[in-house]
């Protein structure tokens, strides 16, 4: 078999990774998260943040609530909020998002 007929691992990757991104979720959803959450917790959150809540609520996976509770902690962290209010904050907007979906609560 010569190496013009193999698939780059990389770009199968790649692939694999760009169709599991947020462009599958519809955007209404982002303004509907963000009125849902100001709403319940009396808190405005940005379009950036609603996308990480929005992914974790709709996506099977408690790596997908995982990774989006770090990059919302992460957002909070460049905006001047102290380490453990904005991971608070995090998990519970995060915990609200998920409801009793996830395995780990």
């Amino acid at each position: 078999m010569s190496l013009g007929n193999r698939r780059d691992p990389n770009r199968i990757i790649a692939q694999r990774r760009e169709s599991n991104n947020l462009r599958n979720i519809p955007d209404i959803l982002i303004p509907l998260w963000q009125i849902k959450i100001r709403e319940r917790f009396g808190i405005d959150v940005d379009r950036e943040i609603a996308r990480y809540i929005v992914l974790a609520a709709h996506e099977e996976g408690t790596w997908k609530k995982q990774r989006a509770i770090k990059k919302i902690e992460d957002l909070l962290k460049s905006r001047g909020i102290p380490r453990e209010k904005s991971k608070k904050m995090a998990s519970d907007v995060i915990r609200m998002a998920i409801g009793g979906k996830s395995s780990e609560d």
